[in-house]
């Protein structure tokens, strides 16, 4: 089993085997509710049970039944830990959960988490000469701007992310995520397919 957190560098690789990696020490495909640390679990969303939540930078989230009964985060895991949703731990990591299964990993936040182990990559060449060249690439605009480049890798279920405005990599997710699925799966909405990476 690789750990990824210790092999940073493997999100690099086009070939992986998501049934040999693990992330915080949660295998990919393991049973949630066995693998998961809860006591590093900071945040839950898309929780069955929650009608709203409030978030923010420097204050503890908020969660929130349909009836307005505030929820405690120990009961938003659990609703999430055994069904679907997403976990976010502390260090910008997080899972994506389907019938109580670890199915994605993600690590995010590139000035702060654990993708400044890729702060040396300062162009999008940089990153396609680090990552290769990409299944799919699709570009990210808002009012004409570049935002970045939605890097899929389909032989790995993986997207890596490109910020255009910051020249960094944003994101990583493997797994079960959107548009890491294979030529089958529409482009998504906000952004734009290229010709060519």
């Amino acid at each position: 089993m690789i750990e990824i957190l210790d092999n940073l560098g493997i999100l690099a690789r086009p070939d992986l085997d998501l049934s040999t990696l693990s992330l915080a020490g949660a295998r990919y495909g393991s049973n949630a509710a066995t693998s998961i640390d809860r006591a590093r679990i900071k945040e839950v969303t898309f929780s069955p049970i929650v009608r709203r939540g409030r978030s923010s930078t420097g204050i503890e989230s908020e969660y929130y039944a349909a009836d307005g009964r505030r929820i405690p985060l120990d009961e938003v895991i659990d609703s999430v830990i055994t069904a679907d949703g997403m976990l976010h731990l502390h260090g910008h990591v997080s899972y994506k959960i389907a019938a109580g299964i670890v199915v994605g990993f993600a690590l995010y936040g590139a000035d702060r988490g654990h993708l400044t182990y890729f702060r040396h990559l300062r162009s999008y060449d940089d990153f396609l000469a680090a990552f290769g060249r990409p299944d799919r690439v699709e570009r990210n605009e808002a009012f004409g701007d570049l935002l970045g480049y939605d890097n899929s890798y389909w032989a790995s279920k993986k997207q890596a992310n490109w910020d255009s405005w910051d020249e960094r990599l944003s994101s990583v997710s493997l797994g079960s995520y959107e548009g890491n699925n294979g030529p089958s799966e529409p482009p998504k909405s906000h952004v734009r397919p290229l010709d060519r990476p």
